[in-house]
């Protein structure tokens, strides 16, 4: 059966001048990252969370999220419910389906919370950077990110099929903006969540159509204990400024 295509939200990447690329707070180099991740697989069921009638994969991406990390530490840490997720989106956005901006929305995650979940830190991460990328999915559980949506894709979600260069993918207009959490990679793919469903995302696909992504330091690990290797203070600091 042809899954559903959802709506886009994700506004143009802002990136705060006062937060350096997340690359440069470690306090060690990073270990290497393993072959292969797939955080994806340990959760069961992944909700549309409203982004089939708004614009929210802003917030979508985020409650997804939260939903993987409580799952890689077994943590139990509130999921919000789709209508929770609607709801905070409609508050940040004035009342209006106009979208959002990753960065505000990592801002009041970490500043006020969402759904009584705060993240410890964030930071954003070259996506041509793919070595960093693998790091941060592999130590931190995901990347929230950002990419700009080619008309085959939609196509290609409803079939089923990975998100691939296909021929003529030149001419492909874009149709929106849109915001997934990265839970995974090996060889092939990176694995992410959208339009309630895990999507394959070719490298060459990611590279070509990524704008953004964040390194996003969650509650869930500090509490495990497993935010290693990074300069939190300073980083900390840096987020103060913002």
């Amino acid at each position: 059966m042809a899954r559903a295509t959802g709506k886009f939200g994700k506004l143009g990447p802002q990136f705060p001048v006062e937060i350096r690329d997340f690359t440069e707070y470690q306090t060690v180099p990073l270990a290497a990252p393993p072959p292969t991740v797939y955080w994806e697989k340990n959760v069961s069921t992944w909700p549309m969370d409203g982004n089939d009638q708004y614009g929210d994969c802003t917030m979508a991406a985020a409650a997804h999220a939260i939903q993987s990390w409580n799952a890689q530490t077994t943590e139990d840490l509130t999921v919000p419910t789709e209508q929770q997720v609607v709801q905070e989106y409609l508050q940040l956005s004035g009342g209006q389906d106009t979208g959002l901006v990753e960065s505000n929305v990592l801002k009041t995650w970490q500043n006020g919370g969402l759904w009584g979940n705060r993240v410890v830190a964030y930071a954003p991460v070259n996506v041509h950077d793919l070595n960093a990328i693998r790091q941060t999915i592999a130590l931190f559980g995901a990347v929230y990110a950002g990419i700009q949506v080619p008309a085959n894709a939609q196509q290609q979600f409803r079939d089923g099929k990975p998100w691939t260069l296909d021929p003529g993918w030149q001419e492909q207009p874009i149709e929106g903006g849109h915001a997934i959490p990265l839970l995974g990679y090996d060889a092939d793919y990176l694995y992410a969540i959208t339009w309630g469903a895990v999507q394959p995302i070719a490298w060459d696909w990611w590279s070509t159509y990524s704008d953004e992504a964040w390194a996003v330091l969650s509650e869930e690990y500090e509490e495990k204990g497993t935010v290693n290797g990074i300069d939190l203070a300073t980083l900390k600091q840096d987020l103060q400024k913002v």
